[in-house]
């Protein structure tokens, strides 16, 4: 007698469940009601832009100079309601298939974890793409009183950092022995429609005004952490917490190290730019 196989496909979960994908649906609504907090209450000033900076945009010039809150604030921040809008459904399609495969409190730590460490990803980015600038065209270049900003919000990052958990999951189930041929086929297309969703977001990162560095560090963040939890050999609660608590604090010691740049011509430009806004508050306020 041929022995059954172990696997158990997940179309023998419940696909349509409130309680299955609770969380995804507070996160999606959380970062809408905070979009309409911002628009309703948040937005003392004229421009856009500054109204982000000053609830807490990621900003390289203030997020590497001891504004680390920026972080995690920039991610529950959105531009405009076509922002809030694509990321809101990119989060329902990714997120509720990972909250089913991985569970609630994987879901939320890969989530959090990627979201926050692609803002200092772009954040670090930035600032070595603006060093190489400033070495390009020094020579050419008069010294003026402007400082450019790039102004990064959103949870892009994160759901980047989901949609490559979704990746690691599929791939290894694909790779198991005890999949059936029909469910193999079945996952293989939702692995190959995700890469392709991911390669798309990245190729339309390319364009101007997309931070396309905070997708990419939410991608690998995701990715190493889901791996922790994809390849750990005893799978219990305790397990999954350690590998948590160790992604967690390795990104904890990431922004201790970066945040608190002492570079004379970053805290200038801080300065700078903590002037410039204090000046629209005055002004806004007469």
């Amino acid at each position: 007698m041929s022995e059954q196989p172990n696997y158990t496909p997940p179309a023998s979960k419940p696909r349509i469940s409130l309680k299955a994908m609770a969380l995804t649906l507070i996160l999606v609504l959380f970062n809408i009601a905070v979009y309409f907090y911002q628009i309703a209450f948040a937005s003392p000033l004229e421009s856009r832009e500054s109204n982000l900076l000053l609830f807490g945009a990621n900003i390289y010039q203030l997020s590497l100079t001891g504004d680390w809150w920026r972080y995690p604030i920039s991610m529950i921040l959105h531009s405009d309601a076509m922002h809030i809008g694509f990321n809101s459904l990119a989060l329902l399609v990714i997120g509720i298939e990972c909250e089913r495969v991985y569970g609630k409190f994987k879901l939320l730590s890969i989530y959090i974890i990627s979201g926050v460490g692609a803002a200092l990803f772009s954040a670090y980015w930035q600032y070595q793409e603006s060093l190489k600038a400033v070495d390009s065209f020094s020579l050419y270049m008069p010294i003026n009183n402007t400082v450019y900003i790039t102004i990064g919000v959103g949870a892009s990052g994160a759901i980047m950092g989901l949609a490559a958990a979704s990746v690691i999951y599929l791939f290894k189930t694909i790779n198991s022995p005890d999949v059936p041929d029909i469910e193999n086929a079945k996952l293989k297309r939702q692995l190959y429609n995700i890469i392709a969703m991911i390669a798309l977001t990245l190729v339309n990162g390319m364009q101007s005004g997309v931070d396309n560095a905070a997708h990419v560090g939410g991608a690998v963040i995701g990715a190493l952490v889901s791996l922790g939890y994809v390849i750990s050999a005893k799978k219990s609660y305790l397990i999954d917490l350690l590998i948590t608590a160790i992604a967690a604090a390795l990104l904890i010691f990431a922004i201790y190290s970066i945040s608190f740049s002492t570079d004379e011509d970053l805290l200038f430009e801080r300065e700078f730019i903590y002037q410039e806004i204090q000046k629209e508050v005055t002004d806004a306020n007469q």
